[in-house]
């Protein structure tokens, strides 16, 4: 009998791998953002729609209450609409003044704010993410905002640090732009958002074409694309991940509920055994 998985020390979890909007409206895929544990901390990037589901029904289980930090990198629904349901778990129903919320300041304030004032009274912090400061996340953790241009609101993705531990990063929706090459340089694992397969210069998303030309110029031991739309869905992501990977970087195609161990950074698929149970196989590199 096969042993029970059990999580790494530092690792993420993909409560899913669909993005942009008919993706999200058809569920195509899970839209539920990445939890992270890494150097003892919990936290979550984007609570898209049935964030908080796919963590408490994960096998092994999520536990929300643990969560500590709270990463929005835009306001749009297929990365925001967890956000407040998220935040009330994490800090037990709102009774445990606990936890922390980053996110841009059109998310927080403005004309169209996706976290709830009473939610924000709630939680331990709410910090407004800026371009390069780095943002304490606890346990030594710490996140660094990577501006991004995503059809005219905020928008950032994030680089992970922690001394001793391997550095990761998320880059969210956007266009391709020139920094992004640099500011990334020191992530071990990179999670990238890519929605299409070829280039469309009108939309702020990366496309297949995109990405590879970014892995050009940037060389994280493995990089994984997620956030995929219907016709990356559709054509198989996989061949997309094989055609841009290079002799420096190992691309891998993103699947719901996928586990990449930070430290070691291999990849497990789930496999359904039953209505409940799931084992996980390591993906070869």
């Amino acid at each position: 009998m096969n042993e029970p998985f059990s999580y790494p020390n530092n690792f993420l979890r993909f409560l899913g791998t669909g993005g942009a909007r008919f993706a999200m409206l058809k569920q195509l895929r899970k839209t539920g953002g990445i939890w992270f544990t890494y150097g003892g901390l919990n936290g979550v990037v984007d609570p898209g729609p049935g964030s908080l589901y796919h963590m408490c029904s994960a096998t092994p289980p999520l536990d929300p209450h643990e969560l500590r930090a709270i990463m929005l990198t835009h306001r749009h629904l297929d990365h925001s609409t967890d956000i407040n349901v998220t935040a009330e778990a994490m800090t037990g129903g709102g009774f445990e003044k606990q936890g922390m919320v980053v996110l841009p300041e059109d998310s927080a304030f403005g004309s169209g704010p996706v976290l709830l004032k009473y939610i924000a009274q709630k939680v331990g912090a709410v910090v407004i993410a800026e371009d390069g400061r780095r943002i304490d996340l606890g346990m030594g953790v710490t996140a660094e905002p990577v501006m991004h241009i995503h059809h005219g609101v905020d928008c950032f993705g994030y680089i992970f640090r922690k001394n001793g531990l391997r550095t990761w990063g998320v880059i969210s929706d956007t266009r391709p732009l020139e920094h992004l090459a640099e500011r990334y340089s020191e992530c071990s694992f990179i999670s990238l958002n890519v929605t299409f397969p070829n280039k469309k210069p009108r939309l702020d998303h990366m496309s297949v074409e995109d990405a590879g030309e970014l892995l050009q110029k940037l060389h994280p031991k493995v990089a994984l694309i997620t956030h995929m739309g219907v016709i990356m869905i559709e054509a198989g992501p996989e061949k997309f991940a094989k055609m841009i990977s290079t002799p420096q970087t190992r691309v891998i195609a993103g699947q719901d509920d996928m586990i990449i161990n930070l430290d070691t950074l291999i990849a497990y698929s789930e496999i359904k055994t039953g209505c409940t149970d799931s084992s996980f196989l390591s993906i070869d590199g």
